[in-house]
């Protein structure tokens, strides 16, 4: 049986719960989009996240993340943007309509502007995720 946190009357629930500030944080300006990828593993809910790769120029090499960075003009959005790298770091393709919602912005240690976007994948298998060695390391988490 599914958990009832990635069941489809939880993602109901979370859908209607962040709909007022997905609305207004979707559109908003930020410098950077992290994915926050609900899913499953063995039936077992989890989040996937990476490990930057130390070969990354800048501050955030070897940090432990979700996928995600800098926002690209060409980025319609901050769902874009955080879709966008996902797939670009971990080969993870995620559809738009599987996102849940968009979370209250945070801060990092430079005061740059990162929004979590809240998807549901569903089940993971590991061995599908195509890590990107220039973004990130090969051990997924």
């Amino acid at each position: 049986m599914l958990p009832d946190c990635l069941s489809a009357e939880g993602e109901r629930r979370c859908r209607r719960l962040l709909a007022g500030a997905t609305a207004r944080l979707r559109a908003r300006p930020a410098a950077a989009a992290v994915l926050v990828p609900l899913c499953s593993l063995r039936g077992v809910p989890a989040l996937l996240y990476t490990l930057r790769s130390s070969r990354l120029p800048g501050r955030h090499k070897g940090d432990v993340s979700f996928p995600g960075g800098k926002c690209d003009p060409a980025d319609r959005d901050v769902v874009h943007t955080a879709l966008r790298e996902t797939r670009e770091e971990v080969g993870l393709v995620v559809p738009e309509e599987h996102v849940w919602g968009v979370l209250r912005p945070v801060h990092d240690q430079q005061k740059t502007t990162v929004v979590p976007v809240l998807a549901g994948v569903g089940p993971l298998d590991p061995q599908s995720l195509r890590p990107n060695p220039d973004e990130v390391s090969g051990e997924m988490l």
